[in-house]
């Protein structure tokens, strides 16, 4: 991955909302890309908006500063929420729930659970903040369990012909996340990537096999 590759960084119901982010990342002279996202194919044929999406991209290196001028942004607002606002009834249970899976909160909820747990005397220090962001990258970025089923599958289509064999490998080795901090790393553990890489490689001979020997045929 390049520095200078964009990556997501939110995505929204369309542009109208995203409008506030991208002021704020303008202001600060953070270089942008937006790209309206939908399904490639509707199954219903509704062409139902609600499946559009808006999406913001950003490269991994502002990734880190993005969040915290939204931080700051959203600290900035949370003493003009109005009374009945959700996070109010929330349990400091809950609250620091939110605090320990932010990446799954807006930016507005993380900076009001932070401030209404100070306020119950549980306040939270930076350290303390910094350490559950590392918690919270360490357990999104642990891989999957062994997907051993879907090894002995790729082997098997692999032997009977290829093509869906290449797949399935090709998905057990290069298929990936990406990080709340822009990092991209591997879905599945290295022992399956290898056995992903391995079905790739007995797939594509196969493959190659069953073609030369139909033109084979052909030719005769």
């Amino acid at each position: 991955m390049s520095d200078d590759e964009f990556l997501p960084y939110q995505r929204f119901p369309n542009a109208t909302v995203a409008q506030p982010l991208l002021e704020l990342l303008y202001a600060h002279n953070i270089e942008t890309q937006t790209r309206l996202l939908q399904p490639a194919f509707d199954v219903s044929f509704a062409f139902n908006e609600t499946n559009r999406y808006f999406q913001v991209l950003l490269r991994p290196a502002d990734f880190a500063r993005a969040q915290a001028l939204e931080q700051q942004a959203a600290e900035a607002l949370t003493a003009d929420l109005p009374a009945d606002y959700y996070l109010f009834a929330f349990s400091s249970s809950e609250l620091h729930d939110i605090l320990l899976r932010p990446d799954e909160w807006s930016a507005l909820d993380v900076a009001l659970a932070r401030r209404l747990l100070a306020e119950r005397g549980e306040a939270i220090s930076p350290a303390r903040l910094e350490e559950l962001r590392q918690q919270r990258l360490a357990d999104l970025a642990r891989p999957e369990p062994r997907q051993t089923r879907g090894v002995v599958a790729g082997y098997i289509l692999a032997l009977l012909g290829g093509f869906f064999g290449l797949l399935i490998g090709w998905h057990l080795y290069a298929h990936g996340r990406q990080l709340p901090d822009g990092r991209r790393v591997p879905a599945f553990q290295p022992t399956d990537r290898a056995h992903g890489l391995r079905i790739v490689v007995l797939s594509s001979s196969i493959l190659v096999a069953l073609l030369g020997w139909y033109f084979y045929r052909e030719l005769l």
